[in-house]
Formats: C-alpha cells, structure tokens, sequence
C-alpha cells in the first residue's frame, strides 16, 4: 500500500494542531476548523499579505468537500490521541490539549512556521464571525474569483 503524505488524515493532523494552538486556548467546531484552515493555506486569495501556502490553484474550491471529510477524521485521531479535546457545549467543539500544545511547538519546519504565522493573522481576523459568517466570506470569495459580483 502506497503512504500518502499530502492530502492525507496525517497532514490534517499537524495542520489542525497548529491552528488550535494558534494563540488562547479556544474551541472551534469541524466547520470553522475546516474554514480556518481553508483561509489560511489560500490565504493571499483572501487579501491576507501572504502567498499562498498551497499554492495558485483554480480548483480550490473545490477541495472544500474533501477537507471537511480529512478534518473529521484528523480530529477524530487527535481527540483519541489526547492531543485535542472535546466539548459538546455548543455541538461537538474542539481545543488543543496541552500536550497538543507541546507536540505543535515542537513543529519548526519552514511550512509549520509559514503557517503559525497566517493561522494568527486569519484566526484575529475572524474571531468575531460566526461558523456561518466566516462559510458565507469563502462563498463570496469564491463568486468573486469566478467573476460573479
């Protein structure tokens, strides 16, 4: 069986341990994680001083599906792991454990730090959006590079 490293649980893994350890200790459901993240990895397409950490890509959109099936089961392995939490407050929400924390520190790669960075930035940016909100601004990112109004 052939080891998938990009577009894989794993890579979501590492991805998703960064965001949640991406300034306070915060909760977030699988749609604004998914969105976060989203934002981030494309965040020049979002006017955010940064190129994009994926790269250009006129399909990214539709890579949106996908990412929420990768980051349900990401998370899924990280609760298990004990490197995330869960709370069922507010519908299933999650934070980064401390030892999450600690494993996403030790992360220093040029991307990790690439992306630390943006995941700052964005997670600022949106912290008073709701989920519904912050799925409603890719939307409309979306028309617009589409050429839609």
């Amino acid at each position: 069986m052939e080891n998938k490293l990009f577009n894989s649980v794993f890579e979501m893994e590492l991805r998703i341990l960064l965001l949640l350890s991406t300034g306070r200790k915060r909760y977030y459901s699988i749609e604004r994680i998914v969105a976060l993240d989203f934002i981030i990895c494309y965040a020049e397409c979002f006017q955010f001083p940064y190129e994009n950490l994926h790269g250009d890509n006129n399909y990214m959109y539709g890579e949106l599906s996908n990412r929420r099936c990768l980051v349900t089961a990401a998370v899924k392995e990280l609760v298990t792991k004990g490197l995330a939490e869960v709370t069922a407050d507010n519908g299933y929400q999650f934070c980064v454990s401390d030892i999450g924390k600690k494993y996403a520190k030790s992360l220093e790669s040029t991307y990790a730090v690439e992306y630390r960075k943006i995941a700052d930035d964005v997670v600022k940016a949106f912290s008073k959006e709701t989920d519904k909100q912050l799925d409603a601004s890719i939307q409309e990112n979306a028309i617009r590079a589409l050429g839609g109004k």
